[in-house]
């Protein structure tokens, strides 16, 4: 591609910046997106992904006389639009067009304006955008000529529910229209690209996958340590790396980040030298203006600047923060992604490395680290798992339509809405059962025969405090704080907290505990010390399911004697001391291994394939053996009761079964046992078999089982021998 496809101001722009060229991804994208086609644009971390969809977007729209948002830019965090804003305003000035940011924090008298006088650019989030069309009449004049939709960190929405909420509304607005802008999702990585390029299309045909072969020159330093007798030396050691270096430390949890922080500036109090470690904390807690003061505070090399920020995931995304010399991981990851994300902030420069160093304390939150790291190395992220039954969602949508519209009806609804993705599991059958439910609840009611409205009840419940709870799918915050009376012991994810039924045993900070009470509303588990003697069923490893391929890079790592160099000797023989407990099993891939323990009157089903597959798992076998069973990342534990025992051939023979049965046959199973709970703010929209079906999806891979069961053999192994069965 020639530099003089560009709009000229962007041309003289380049050379003014004295960059030698444009970016390979940048070079590859223009075409595609100047021509209008819908893609995926994939680049690691500051890779000029964000030129490579402007720079072509602007070139194509600085000719156009129309009004209106042409381009529709979203992204899920108003830090992050905040810090587009700093370059895609700047860049549309240049060729005579006008950017306008808007989010929660901005003027109502801007965005009135907005609404009369529309910029060529809106920079936005989901949540807005719900806002406008719900609380701005005219919203279908001011995007009538939208040409594009850009979705900025795709991979970030997919994950959770508010990529369905963000392509249901893709589908409102272009109904609202009446046309079919372009579409572009940017990523910076992703494990399956073809599954993201649906997400984003829904049931429209075409697209493109566009991407650039990673570096594989580029120098790394990545290191594990390891700290023995709960993480004795951890602190001093992490003071000691952060001494003249920009950098960011990345914590399991908001409490954490406070803690480290805190320790940090217990110990320039201690030492009292002339060049303390200034550090700044950064999480969803921290308000909005310290936030931003850590993110500028970082960029500057002045006497008052800081050295580090002590972060949560929040850092994970694009958010500018300059040249890093260094990102360390305290504890545990379960992502390969992030992994990627976190040590593409380093090594920007062409003579500098990318720097990592992890530091942990917990033997199982090395093993995934290392499994992370490992991957890493290999540029592999784990595949998302995309929803198609979100019904929770499905119903918040019925509500909004309902008032979008001023009335709707179920053939409305389902004429738009049954286009996204998210959707695309659930037949038309079952949205007359959720309205029908919604009806019967006194949350929808019917007026002039088939017109539909909102009750008074609905109103109370979700159009309270200027609508916010409606314009947002999600509640306040990610995390649970977990208290055993007054004393905050830790946090746990959202998703697991609110899958549970009481009373429940987890493991947390090295202790069991048994969960008394879920107060949802305040985001807070009451326990107290398990002294029950039962065996937990989860286990916390960073609070997240561990996905298919980190699962499947641990067990590889622990059969095998390969040295890992990106660990030091204390974490070398933490793994060593792991792989003897482990390798007796001969797992592999492609195989299940399946163990009994005559001493502990258990069988052991070693998958290697992650929680959700043998959450599934777990599920399938409690129907038809009864006893004690639990599940991890690693294999499910079958309890072998002595009134009516199971050898191991007939657990053989039972899991060999699930193999005549596709996924929806399999999901028969077990549905109806599902325990209907509190999941979102929306479940009490839903019926019971709706709630269920939301439930296993959100919470297993039963294509995921379906896949492995068609690929496995399953061997038996004890300590005397191993054999093989298919």
């Amino acid at each position: 591609m020639s530099l003089n496809k560009l709009h000229p101001r962007l041309q003289d722009h380049v050379k003014n910046k004295k960059w030698p060229d444009l970016t390979p991804i940048q070079k590859q994208s223009f075409n595609p997106v100047y021509q209008g086609k819908s893609c995926i644009i994939e680049a690691p971390t500051s890779g000029g992904k964000t030129e490579a969809v402007l720079f072509p977007l602007l070139t194509r729209i600085s000719g156009t006389k129309s009004s209106g948002f042409k381009i529709l830019y979203i992204a899920p965090l108003k830090a992050l639009l905040n810090d587009l804003a700093l370059r895609v305003i700047p860049y549309a000035k240049m060729c005579y067009v006008e950017a306008f940011k808007w989010h929660g924090d901005v003027g109502q008298n801007d965005k009135i304006k907005q609404m009369l006088f529309p910029s060529d650019i809106l920079l936005t989030t989901p949540e807005s955008i719900e806002a406008i069309l719900l609380r701005k009449p005219n919203w279908r004049e001011v995007f009538k000529d939208l040409e594009t939709i850009v979705i900025d960190e795709a991979h970030y929405f997919a994950l959770t529910e508010r990529g369905s909420h963000l392509v249901s509304l893709l589908e409102r607005v272009e109904a609202g229209i009446e046309k079919q802008p372009q579409r572009i999702a940017v990523t910076a990585t992703v494990g399956n690209p073809n599954d993201l390029l649906s997400w984003l299309m829904g049931n429209r045909l075409g697209g493109e996958y566009i991407q650039v072969d990673r570096k594989t020159d580029k120098e790394r330093d990545f290191k594990v340590h390891y700290f023995v007798n709960d993480g004795e030396g951890l602190q001093d050691h992490l003071y000691t790396l952060l001494v003249q270096k920009k950098s960011i430390v990345f914590e399991r949890s908001r409490s954490n980040s406070e803690d480290t922080a805190t320790r940090i500036n217990e110990r320039n109090n201690v030492s009292q030298t002339r060049f303390p470690i200034k550090v700044k904390t950064h999480h969803s807690s921290v308000s909005k203006r310290l936030r931003e003061e850590a993110e500028e505070s970082i960029k500057q090399h002045t006497e008052t600047s800081i050295n580090a920020i002590i972060s949560t995931s929040t850092l994970e995304l694009g958010i500018d923060i300059g040249e890093l010399d260094q990102v360390i991981q305290i504890g545990g990851l379960n992502s390969s992604a992030s992994f990627l994300q976190r040590v593409g902030r380093t090594g920007r420069r062409p003579d500098r490395p990318q720097y990592f160093r992890g530091l942990c304390s917990d033997e199982d939150e090395l093993v995934l680290l290392a499994g992370c790291v490992n991957l890493g190395l290999k540029h592999v992220s784990e595949g998302i798992l995309f929803p198609k039954k979100a019904f929770h969602i499905l119903a918040h949508q019925v509500i909004c339509l309902c008032l979008q519209d001023l009335g709707t009806t179920a053939d409305h609804i389902w004429k738009i809405i049954s286009k996204a993705s998210c959707f695309s599991g659930i037949q038309r059958s079952e949205l007359d059962l959720l309205i029908s439910h919604m009806v019967q609840e006194d949350l929808l009611r019917f007026v002039n025969g088939n017109t539909l409205l909102i009750s008074n009840k609905a109103e109370s419940e979700f159009l309270r405090a200027n609508w916010k709870r409606l314009f947002a799918i999600f509640d306040t915050g990610p995390m649970y704080n977990v208290v055993d009376g007054k004393k905050v012991i830790g946090t746990l994810d959202s998703g697991f907290a609110r899958a549970q039924q009481l009373p429940f045993v987890f493991v947390l900070g090295g202790q069991e505990w048994n969960a008394l009470k879920i107060d949802h509303e305040m985001q807070q588990i009451s326990v107290k010390k398990n002294e029950t003697g039962v065996a937990p069923k989860w286990k916390a490893f960073g609070n997240y399911d561990i996905p298919f391929e980190l699962a499947q890079e641990v067990g590889l790592i622990l059969m095998s004697n390969i040295k890992l160099d990106f660990l030091d000797l204390p974490a070398q023989r933490i793994l060593q001391a792991y792989r003897n407990m482990h390798h007796h099993i001969y797992w592999e891939s492609k195989k299940w291994v399946l163990e009994s323990s005559t001493e502990y009157g258990k069988a052991y089903l070693w998958t290697f394939a992650g929680d959700k597959i043998n959450r599934a798992l777990y599920n399938l076998i409690s129907s038809e053996i009864k006893g004690e069973l639990s599940h991890d990342y690693m294999k499910v534990v079958i309890g072998l009761e002595k009134e009516n025992p199971k050898s191991l051939h007939d657990i053989h023979d039972l899991i060999s079964s699930f193999r005549f049965k596709n996924e929806q046959e399999l999901q028969d199973i077990i549905e109806e046992q599902i325990h209907v709970k509190w999941f979102s703010k929306f479940s009490e929209c839903l019926p019971a078999p709706l709630a269920q079906k939301t439930i296993l999806e959100k919470g297993t891979d039963f294509s995921g089982l379906v896949r492995e069961l068609n690929r496995v053999r399953i061997s038996f192994v004890n300590a005397e021998n191993a054999s093989t069965l298919s």
